[in-house]
């Protein structure tokens, strides 16, 4: 069984501790709530940071093609 990468409805299950410690271990993963989301699932740890990784990356490229724009490179 794979582990999901989001959890919805966690609220009004033995899951809620996770909203006074601001995540919870379960099933051999790390799970964080994700605040950004209006549903406030919880996130697997590791996709949170596949995601952040993405994220700076895309931002990244985009500040480059920004950088050669502005020179005339482009």
């Amino acid at each position: 069984m794979n582990a999901p990468e989001k959890i919805y409805g966690w609220m009004d299950s033995q899951l809620s501790i996770a909203r006074f410690y601001g995540g919870i271990d379960f099933n051999g993963y790390r799970y964080v709530i994700d605040m950004a989301d209006p549903d406030h699932p919880l996130v697997r740890q590791d996709v949170v940071k596949k995601t952040k990784k993405e994220t700076k990356k895309v931002q990244r490229s985009e500040k480059d093609k920004a950088l050669l724009a502005q020179l005339g490179l482009l």
